[in-house]
C-alpha cells in the first residue's frame, strides 16, 4: 500500500441512501477528484454484465479496484463511490458464513485488502432505515441482484460491524431529505479539511 498526504474518502452505504448523490456533491462543493466502482474497464465490466457468485465476485471487485488504483497519483483530494469496504459488506453478506463468526471474516477481509495500493484515508457511512432506501431504489426503475430487503439489511449491519475497527469512520444518517444530508455531510467535510488528515 502506498501513504497519501491527500485525503481519499469513500462513501459508503447500502442502495438507496444517496452515494452517488453525496459524491457528486463533495467533488463540485469542495473541488475533491471522483472515483466510482466498479470501474469502467475491462474488469468493471466483467462485473457489471454477469451474475457472478459471492467468491467471484469478491475476488472481481478486488480485482477491478487494484488495476484501477495500481498507478495511484494523486493530484489533490479524491472522494470514491464506494471502496473496498462495499466488498466487505455486499459479498460479505454470503462470505461470511464460511468463517467462524464477524471477527475472523474481517482477519480474511484485512489481510486481503493490503495488497491494494492505496486505501481509503477515511470513510463516510451512509445508512437509513432499509423500506426507505429500498423504496428510493423503486423510483430510480429496474433493481439490481443486490437490492432485496433481507440481503440490504444483513449488508448494512456488516457495515456496522466496522465500528471500531477502521480508522477515520463517521456514520451518517440519511433517512432524510437530500437537503439535509447535505447539510450533514458539509459539516462533516469542513470538519475534515479543517484538522486535515491525521499522520
Amino acid at each position: 500500500m502506498t501513504p497519501s498526504s491527500n485525503i481519499y474518502l469513500a462513501i459508503e452505504g447500502i442502495d438507496g441512501t444517496g452515494k452517488t448523490f453525496v459524491a457528486r456533491h463533495i467533488a463540485e462543493k469542495f473541488n475533491f477528484s471522483t472515483i466510482q466502482e466498479p470501474s469502467t474497464g475491462h474488469i468493471g465490466s466483467l462485473i457489471a454484465e454477469n451474475n457472478w457468485d459471492p467468491v467471484t465476485d469478491y475476488f472481481l471487485f478486488m480485482a477491478d479496484r487494484a488495476e484501477m488504483l495500481k498507478d495511484w497519483v494523486i493530484r489533490g483530494n479524491v472522494v470514491s463511490d464506494r471502496s473496498l469496504y462495499s466488498s466487505y459488506a455486499y459479498q460479505g453478506y454470503h462470505l461470511s458464513k464460511s468463517f467462524e463468526g464477524v471477527n475472523q471474516y474481517f482477519d480474511f477481509f484485512m489481510k486481503t485488502a493490503k495488497l491494494l495500493p492505496v486505501l481509503p484515508t477515511h470513510v463516510f457511512i451512509l445508512f437509513c432505515d432499509v423500506d426507505v432506501a429500498l423504496g428510493r431504489v423503486m423510483k430510480r426503475g429496474e433493481t439490481s441482484r443486490f437490492e432485496k430487503r433481507e440481503y440490504l439489511n444483513g449488508v448494512q449491519e456488516l457495515y456496522f460491524s466496522l465500528k471500531g475497527r477502521i480508522d477515520n469512520l463517521t456514520y451518517v444518517d440519511s433517512n432524510g431529505n437530500l437537503d439535509q444530508l447535505y447539510e450533514e455531510v458539509d459539516r462533516q467535510i469542513t470538519k475534515l479539511l479543517q484538522r486535515g488528515r491525521p499522520l
